[in-house]
């Protein structure tokens, strides 16, 4: 590879990151509890979606509010996404503890 291919790749990656990895002075992260619930809106440069543990489980929107009431709504889809979930945290325990013993 080429020097200047190699700046050139450099330079790509440290944009990247810099634009994927929240680095800015001011972004303020918010992170409201949905009571009695496993939910949580994060709400990141006025950006609110809805999260469950570290998976993110709505679109992104302008209103943390309108967030908080597509959570609080008990829906089948809803229902078939947390399922889903719980058995991908399960396999990766399970991945985990085989990998241990």
């Amino acid at each position: 590879m080429k020097d200047t291919e190699l700046k050139q790749s450099q330079a790509n990656v440290e944009k990247a990151h810099s634009k994927d990895s929240g680095t800015s002075k001011n972004e303020t992260i918010k992170r409201e509890e949905i009571k009695d619930s496993p939910f949580h809106v994060i709400t990141i440069e006025r950006q609110s979606f809805g999260v469950m543990g570290d998976y993110r489980l709505t679109e992104k929107s302008n209103s943390a509010r309108k967030v908080k009431e597509e959570l609080k709504k008990i829906t089948w889809n809803r229902i078939i996404q947390v399922v889903m979930l719980l058995d991908e945290v399960k396999s990766k325990i399970n991945k985990k503890i085989k990998e241990e013993i």
